[in-house]
């Protein structure tokens, strides 16, 4: 039987693991094209189109998400959209609810919604997205009828590095053995997120803490002399590199230096409020850690249902009595261990790619047994 054509209609991700993991786990079934041209420029013929991040579809949107989006170019995107799925069988995951950078931005809603509008397939990581899909769009008219639904979870990270030891790890970094160390692991995304952290850790109760950031979240004085500004800085660096209970890193960190941070940690905290899915709380999982983040739909859902730990994003201050109890639970080194089992005997890469091929079959039938009907 032939291979299934894909097309992948997003830009380059080299440096997003689920997106190159999970193409690698598809090519063992499908011929998979991931080129953002094509799919712009209307190029080719394929049975699936599958969407990722819609304000990352081309270089062209991206460049609207960084500047400013327009009707025009909405315009442009539907048709493109149009075009595809008069041809081929349109999938969606869902990975937020809307852009991180243009939540209150209606054009963006707009394009989300449109984006929808024309999907024959839409794939959530968990419940919790597709009862707010059904609220939020229930009154979408969409083009092909309402689309279908399947929840495939958001693989593992197992295919990073993980070989250093947790001894290994604080050596490296600097932090003693028996410090309890709280892990905020890559972007913080608005000062609101870096005031909880801060917070947090300052009313944490448990011996020899530490706050340890890969990605430090800085705020310039607002201040005209721009000498003075970085000077601030400098001297707010210096105060936290004295203040041994402060490790920060203020660059990008090398996929191979993950594991440095993850296994010197003693609980990841996901600093968010209301989030659709969270990378993160999988990549804690899968190097064995307990996590701590928002009741939020599927962060909430899979943090409570696998013995996790969450605080109310409506009430900040919840978050320090959450950490301590994640910070309980990994001393009884029992948590972290389960969660570590679970990513790896359930949400592998190939396991995912299973699903996904299922759920491109099911589509196919579907639409092939709508056409031979409008046919007959």
């Amino acid at each position: 039987m032939d291979k299934k054509q894909i097309l992948i209609a997003n830009i380059p991700f080299t440096g997003n693991r689920f997106m190159v993991d999970l193409n690698a786990a598809l090519e063992r079934h499908v011929v998979l094209t991931h080129d953002h041209e094509a799919f712009w420029g209307m190029a080719g013929e394929y049975d699936i189109v599958h969407l990722h991040f819609p304000e990352y579809m081309t270089f062209e949107i991206e460049h609207a998400y960084i500047h400013a989006l327009s009707d025009e170019l909405i315009a442009e995107i539907e048709k493109r959209l149009q075009y595809w799925s008069e041809r081929s069988v349109l999938v969606i995951t869902r990975h937020n609810l809307l852009p991180h950078d243009a939540v209150s931005d209606p054009l963006w809603e707009r394009l989300y919604e449109t984006v929808y509008r024309h999907v024959d397939g839409v794939a959530h990581l968990a419940e919790p997205s597709v009862e707010e899909f059904k609220v939020r769009y229930a009154n979408t008219e969409f083009v092909h009828g309402h689309p279908a639904h399947c929840i495939i979870p958001h693989q593992n990270y197992a295919s990073l590095p993980d070989w250093i030891s947790r001894n290994a790890a604080r050596r490296q970094l600097g932090l003693s053995v028996d410090a309890s160390v709280l892990l905020v692991f890559g972007a913080i995304r608005s000062d609101s997120e870096r005031s909880l952290i801060l917070k947090s850790f300052r009313d944490l109760s448990v011996p020899r803490k530490v706050l340890l950031a890969s990605c430090w979240r800085e705020t310039l004085a607002k201040v005209s002399w721009i000498r003075l500004k970085y000077w601030l800085r400098d001297l707010t660096r210096l105060y936290y590199r004295l203040h041994r209970k402060y490790r920060f890193n203020y660059g990008f960190i090398e996929e191979r230096d993950i594991q440095i941070y993850l296994n010197a940690a003693d609980v990841l905290l996901i600093p968010r409020f209301h989030v659709l899915n969270s990378g993160n709380l999988i990549m804690g999982m899968t190097f064995g850690k307990v996590v701590v983040g928002p009741d939020s739909l599927n962060v909430g859902h899979l943090l409570k249902t696998t013995g996790n730990v969450v605080f109310d994003p409506d009430r900040p201050e919840t978050a320090a009595a959450a950490i301590e109890r994640a910070m309980e639970l990994a001393r009884g080194n029992r948590v972290g261990p389960l969660n570590r089992q679970k990513a790896l005997r359930d949400w592998s890469a190939e396991q995912c790619a299973d699903q996904y091929v299922a759920f491109y079959s099911k589509l196919l039938e579907s639409k092939h047994t709508a056409v031979s009907a409008e046919s007959a």
